[in-house]
């Protein structure tokens, strides 16, 4: 079994974890940049590594019988190129958001990422707008092969909606920074809090923005309608989503240029049965027809996204076809498994298929 190396940001329970530790035929090192990196100690174990710590690549990659090395981030690919000159080993890089962009990069960043397209092997841009993104800042076409993040629907079951019941819980999930649209979210629900009295809205992340979404939650009145909770495990967010009856992901782009790929917690949702309402931003129209699987709309657009939260709750009787449509798509385009499985070929591809 021919083995990996892969650098990530920051060993966590994301969906990085599956696309390192569970790629069909391929064995595993998890490597991170210093131990300060490694964030979830349940996940270490005898294949994690410190790239800071290794002094002699090529000894590494001989001991370990090493074929492939994938970045999981533009920087981190720019940070392997010595490492792949060292060892010969053919290189590849996923993009996922904010390293198609500018967005607080520093300085040479585009240099140095014209530098890897020319000198890493493949791109694997998570949708179709990051894969332009990169096109357009010269990344050869030939190496660019989009690899959609999935979703283990072994965990996540479709229940069809409540298109009965009387339950108003808006749902949105996402780390508290500007591009995931929060704010926007929070003032849209204040135009329509009134006419639905027994609604909720629930957003569940931390970060920097904390302070400044509770400050504004204040200055809105959202009183006792409004939770702002900070990170949960995995299964406890699913738990809220399987009680939520809309989830929303207000998604934008900030003002310093940073966007998304595609959430996944936007795929879960669909993966769920729960209706969902989003944004025509970045990769999630790739995701979302509007009207078909959800709603999109503009983004950063108050008054449009609370004429889309009372539509949604005042017509239930569509619920049951969008969330049968999004759970098709996601089954057809965003499965773990199947993408998991994708992966391996790329790999094999670049490898000769040996």
């Amino acid at each position: 079994m021919k083995t990996v190396i892969h650098l990530n940001l920051r060993v966590d329970p994301t969906q990085y974890i599956p696309q390192i530790r569970e790629v069909p035929g391929y064995d595993y090192i998890h490597m991170i940049r210093q131990p300060k990196y490694m964030t979830d100690l349940s996940l270490l174990n005898e294949k994690v590594h410190y790239l800071s710590e290794i002094y002699s690549p090529k000894k590494f990659v001989k001991k370990n019988n090493v074929s492939l090395l994938h970045a999981h981030h533009g920087q981190l690919g720019i940070l392997l190129l010595p490492f792949k000159e060292k060892t010969n080993l053919p290189l590849v890089t996923s993009i996922r958001g904010r390293d198609a962009t500018l967005a607080n990069q520093p300085v040479g960043y585009l240099e140095h990422m014209k530098m890897l397209f020319e000198q890493g092997d493949h791109f694997y841009p998570v949708c179709n707008y990051l894969a332009d993104s990169i096109k357009s800042w010269g990344c050869p076409p030939e190496k660019i092969k989009v690899l959609y993040g999935g979703v283990n629907l072994n965990k996540y079951h479709y229940r069809a909606p409540d298109v009965q019941g009387s339950g108003q819980n808006i749902l949105s999930v996402g780390r508290l920074v500007e591009k995931k649209g929060h704010h926007v979210l929070m003032k849209a629900y204040k135009k329509i809090k009134d006419k639905f009295p027994n609604s909720t809205l629930t957003i569940i992340g931390g970060g920097e923005l904390q302070e400044e979404l509770i400050s504004l939650a204040n200055q809105l009145n959202l009183g006792d309608s409004f939770r702002l909770l900070n990170h949960l495990p995995k299964e406890q967010v699913q738990q809220h989503m399987m009680n939520a009856d809309l989830f929303c992901a207000a998604s934008l782009e900030a003002s310093n240029g940073d966007l998304e790929g595609i959430p996944n917690t936007l795929k879960e949702a669909m993966a769920l049965g729960v209706p969902v309402i989003s944004t025509y931003h970045a990769g999630i129209p790739e995701l979302i027809t509007h009207n078909k699987e959800g709603i999109l709309v503009q983004e950063n657009n108050v008054d449009e996204l609370a004429a889309a939260l009372e539509y949604m709750l005042n017509n239930r009787n569509h619920w049951t076809s969008y969330t049968k449509a999004a759970r098709k798509k996601v089954e057809r385009f965003f499965d773990a498994e199947q993408q998991l499985l994708l992966q391996a070929k790329y790999y094999d591809e670049l490898l000769g298929g040996k």
